[in-house]
């Protein structure tokens, strides 16, 4: 899709309305506002016809069908691939409490599934900070279009741990389930995630990911060259889903690199996305 002068003016408008309000959500008197507009059908119309793929959504197919009449690329686009790329060995502040709790377990662990692993970044980075045992297996599980380059990038590395996979039954019987910075770009709440999954892993970490402080909501993420649907689960959804499931909280922590606003919702929006740590119940 060729992008137009008329078509860019509206993405930059779309983006500048959304920051607009975004400012004026993170203020209390702000935030009061943009929720009495919400609750007014005319004006909620009006704003989200302004706002275009900023507003929220129903499902993720309409998200994607919104945004893909502005940008059609998404997590397959080469930028957001060479990003994940570029950083395969850096340790962000956000990864230390998940460290903290891994590192206990790592001599022993055998099985690691990678929920939303890009190129398996994540590997590289832990593995300069903990001892993980040889025969460790760590299955990555992504796009089909990220998994020829991340297989190529362990082959330039020599490292036999790392596999991509395509199922998530390979997730059955894991020692640990990570789904770092991919929870909210999967529409499923994670306990129903994991009921296709059995056994059930024992130890599940979820970081750097937004989570809603009261309805779930889904909307677009701009990425500027490229736009993707996410979803800011319910952090109280999250937690009742895993009790129900067996698991207890070990752990949570927030993220402070990131934050998501959705512009018509700061009253719930994620103002640091968050980190979480699971355990089997009796472990």
């Amino acid at each position: 899709m060729s992008e137009t002068p008329l078509r860019r003016f509206r993405i930059l408008q779309i983006r500048a309305l959304a920051v607009f309000l975004s400012s004026m959500g993170e203020r209390s008197a702000g935030c009061r506002g943009i929720v009495r507009l919400r609750s007014d059908t005319w004006a909620r119309s009006l704003i989200n016809a302004a706002l275009a793929y900023r507003r929220t959504f129903s499902s993720f197919a309409e998200a994607q069908a919104c945004a893909s009449s502005f940008i059609q690329a998404g997590h397959e686009h080469p930028d957001e691939i060479r990003y994940h790329t570029s950083i395969s060995d850096t340790v962000r502040e956000s990864d230390y409490p998940v460290l903290f709790h891994l590192a206990p377990l790592a001599c022993q662990l055998q099985r690691i599934f990678d929920f939303g692993g890009n190129v398996g970044n994540l590997f590289y980075a832990y593995q300069r900070e903990v001892n993980f045992s040889p025969n460790l297996t760590w299955s990555v599980y992504d796009l089909p279009v990220k998994k020829p380059l991340g297989e190529k990038v362990a082959a330039e590395r020599g490292e036999m741990r790392l596999q991509f996979v395509d199922s998530l039954e390979a997730a059955g019987g894991s020692d640990v389930f990570i789904a770092s910075g991919s929870l909210h770009y999967f529409e499923q709440p994670l306990d129903e995630i994991l009921r296709s999954v059995s056994p059930l892993p024992t130890h599940v970490f979820v970081n750097r990911s937004p989570f809603s402080t009261g309805e779930e909501l889904i909307t677009v993420q701009d990425n500027r060259s490229y736009l993707v649907p996410c979803k800011l689960h319910s952090r109280a959804r999250l937690l009742s889903g895993m009790a129900r499931l067996g698991y207890d909280l070990g752990a949570e922590w927030p993220v402070h690199e990131r934050k998501l606003w959705v512009p018509m919702y700061p009253d719930v929006s994620s103002r640091t996305y968050s980190g979480f740590y699971f355990r089997k119940r009796g472990i």
